[in-house]
């Protein structure tokens, strides 16, 4: 400090420490006291605020690994696309995937598929009529019967079990019976 610094009284205690009545500290020490404990509250803010947010990210990732990706069936059709599947020639199995006899069914189809190896085996898609889309041609008229002369979707109303046929884009045959439905697909 230069000499004309320690004799102004403004600086001759400057380099002193002052205590406060009964030995505490100064003001300027509380100061820096309280930017610390507000430094290291943030600190830990910021420290809990990151964890939380890498906790929460590794909860997304694994839920994310568990999500399968959704599968396309395309052997399984709605009524709208059932004229313009990509074959000359197809059979469509038409039930309610959740009535009681679902399984019957499906089972007529299953071995059907199984002899896909033949050469004379026809591609046959299943039509759900349990399916939101398909419900309106199910049963539609009020006597609970079929329309087994439909040509058009329009015409379409199936019972509970129901072979179609189609051939270039249109019904060629349309079967209801259980048997003979069995004896076809055999």
């Amino acid at each position: 400090m230069s000499k004309k610094m320690k004799e102004n009284p403004m600086f001759k205690n400057s380099n002193k420490k002052v205590r406060g009545i009964g030995g505490g500290a100064t003001e300027e020490e509380n100061e820096v006291k309280r930017f610390i404990i507000i430094v290291i509250v943030i600190g830990l803010f910021v420290g809990a605020i990151y964890g939380l947010t890498e906790i929460f990210k590794k909860d997304e990732e694994q839920a994310e690994e568990e999500k399968t990706a959704p599968t396309i069936s395309y052997d399984k059709l709605t009524v709208g696309t059932l004229l313009n599947r990509p074959y000359d020639e197809y059979y469509v199995l038409a039930y309610d995937g959740d009535a009681n006899k679902a399984v019957e069914y499906s089972a007529i189809l299953s071995r059907y598929k199984s002899k896909s190896s033949e050469k004379d085996y026809i591609k046959i898609y299943f039509l759900d009529l349990s399916n939101g889309l398909n419900k309106k041609y199910y049963n539609v008229n009020e006597d609970n019967k079929s329309n087994p002369n439909a040509k058009k979707i329009e015409d379409l109303d199936f019972g509970d079990l129901t072979l179609l046929y189609i051939k270039d884009g249109k019904i060629k045959e349309y079967l209801e019976d259980y048997t003979t439905i069995q004896k076809k697909l055999s």
